[in-house]
């Protein structure tokens, strides 16, 4: 968009018996479908629309106040980066700044966020960051950028539904802090957050103005590589068949109002596709691309090679392999981002990742067949060729100094060391050396 010292330069600029476009005379309701349109590309774009002049301003919404409870303003291609060197969110170095990292143009910007002060960030949904508050557990959702903020219970309000005398009381509370986190918010604006708790095969699940989260009566296990995706959440089964496996794919809703306004109701878990495990040696896991959920998994016994599939052609019974996907790079790990890495964009950032591939943890084939040891390696999709992704060895020491964009983006793809300041490294324990009992398995 033209910024508005421009638009007067060129309204000055127009010579006798021209006419210079009055930009600022558009009709308030085109402006305000303009920025819906622009809106839908990227919330930055957005506010510098809603920058050129006062009449522009006004003819379209407001960001704040809206962050959270419009799911339009939410900041999906956003991705708080990780600053290594140990500077976790809110480290007093960074001055109460973070930067964040856009996957489609590979843009920068840095927010100020006080409220990471006595908040550990436990995970990112939508571009929304999760965070958890010291003091009281309480959970909160903050828009980053507008500084819009949801309010949920505590999380220690689980502690009570919990299995009684099998965990010790700070055990019990690690366990409830590593999970994959789906937000859906409704037509009147109330906002639902589940989480797949990891260590407890289970689902919780809270809405605003609730007092605890409820803990689901079922359990997910062995459901693996739970993923958010549309508000709702999917998940992995494989099971033995006689003498074969097949591979599930379960989705598992928002809870459902209770018409008595007791507590909501989660619905079970719904079986929604299946096919045989021999199209799939090796899950690695769900990736959001565009509009697509995709499955990136190995083929063969070796993990020599790589298929990516659409997860609408697997719900319909298909499976016809993606063989491109275009100017995109997969970063692949406990959580996946798509990085796009057009080079029509001109971003210097994103030269160094290539444009087609997948970066994973890669399991070299030794000479017996089977899957040796592991490095950090890139794929091309195109030519079905492993090469390495990063100079040094990242999985006995933390990469060399300084970090490359691509050691940032896939330590974005752990949680625990995308919270923590440090790049990942297999050998590398992301201990707390503050506030241990608080930051436990975060």
């Amino acid at each position: 968009m033209t910024p508005r010292s421009k638009l007067r330069r060129l309204t000055r600029s127009a010579g006798a018996g021209e006419v210079s476009p009055d930009w600022a005379s558009l009709d308030r309701d085109l402006v305000e479908l303009i920025g819906w349109r622009v809106l839908a590309g990227d919330l930055q774009d957005y506010v510098r629309l809603r920058a050129v002049c006062a009449h522009w301003s006004a003819s379209t919404a407001a960001p704040r106040g809206r962050g959270v409870l419009d799911p339009r303003f939410h900041p999906r291609r956003w991705m708080m980066l990780p600053e290594g060197h140990g500077l976790y969110p809110g480290h007093p170095d960074l001055g109460g700044f973070v930067r964040f990292f856009n996957l489609s143009t590979g843009a920068f910007v840095r927010a100020h966020l006080p409220l990471l002060d006595d908040h550990v960030v436990l995970d990112s949904a939508d571009g929304l960051l999760l965070l958890h508050r010291d003091h009281d557990t309480a959970i909160r959702v903050l828009h980053p950028f507008t500084g819009d903020v949801a309010e949920l219970p505590p999380l220690a309000s689980l502690l009570p539904q919990m299995e009684p005398n099998r965990y010790g009381e700070l055990n019990k509370r690690s366990k409830l802090m590593k999970f994959c986190t789906s937000i859906t918010v409704s037509s009147t604006g109330a906002i639902t957050v589940m989480l797949v708790l990891h260590f407890l095969h289970r689902v919780a699940h809270a809405t605003t103005g609730d007092q605890r989260w409820t803990l689901s009566a079922w359990n997910l296990k062995p459901l693996i590589k739970p993923v958010s995706f549309q508000g709702k959440l999917y998940a992995l089964q494989v099971q033995p068949i006689l003498r074969m496996c097949k591979v599930y794919i379960y989705k598992i809703n928002p809870p459902c109002p209770n018409a008595n306004e007791g507590p909501s109701h989660l619905p079970l878990p719904e079986k929604i596709a299946e096919c045989p495990l021999e199209k799939f040696i090796y899950m690695l896991n769900f990736v959001e691309c565009g509009a697509e959920l995709l499955l990136v998994a190995y083929s063969d016994a070796s993990h020599s090679r790589l298929v990516v599939s659409r997860f609408a052609d697997l719900v319909r019974g298909k499976n016809e392999p993606v063989t491109s996907i275009g100017d995109n790079a997969f970063f692949i790990y406990e959580r996946c981002l798509c990085v796009s890495v057009s080079p029509n964009k001109g971003s210097k950032s994103l030269a160094s990742i290539p444009p087609n591939s997948i970066i994973c943890w890669h399991s070299v084939p030794v000479s017996s067949g089977f899957a040796g040891p592991t490095r950090f390696e890139q794929y091309d999709l195109g030519t079905g060729i492993w090469t390495p992704a990063s100079d040094g060895d990242i999985r006995q020491r933390p990469p060399p100094s300084p970090h490359t964009l691509i050691h940032h983006i896939f330590t974005c793809c752990s949680r625990r060391y995308w919270n923590k300041g440090l790049m990942v490294c297999r050998e590398t324990e992301p201990i707390w050396m503050v506030k241990q009992d608080l930051r436990h398995a975060a």
